[in-house]
């Protein structure tokens, strides 16, 4: 069960990206950057990866979603477990 929800959690959006955009033209006359949030897929982070600057800390961030990745399943497996077990009693009860 946790490999088949490890393999449907990792295509879900509920990983997040630390997101840069600069501004060309900011109030004070030059440039700026502003910095956000961003909720992804595993996949497409890991398309981004390779495109992520230093001060984004990609490497933080990327353990952060495998991390994700890995509760998830364990909290799909787990409920999925009780679940399973819950039928399997009230059919051995009649």
């Amino acid at each position: 069960m946790f490999a088949v929800g490890l393999a449907v959690v990792s295509f879900l959006p509920l990983y997040i990206e630390r997101t840069m955009t600069h501004v060309m033209f900011a109030h004070r006359g030059g440039g700026a950057i502003e910095w956000g949030w961003k909720i992804c897929t595993l996949r497409s982070f890991c398309l981004n990866y390779h495109y992520l600057r230093r001060e984004q800390n990609p490497v933080l961030w990327f353990t952060v979603n495998v991390a994700l990745a890995i509760t998830y399943a364990l909290l799909a497996a787990f409920f999925v477990e009780i679940f399973l077990a819950r039928k399997a009693r009230r059919t051995r009860s009649r």
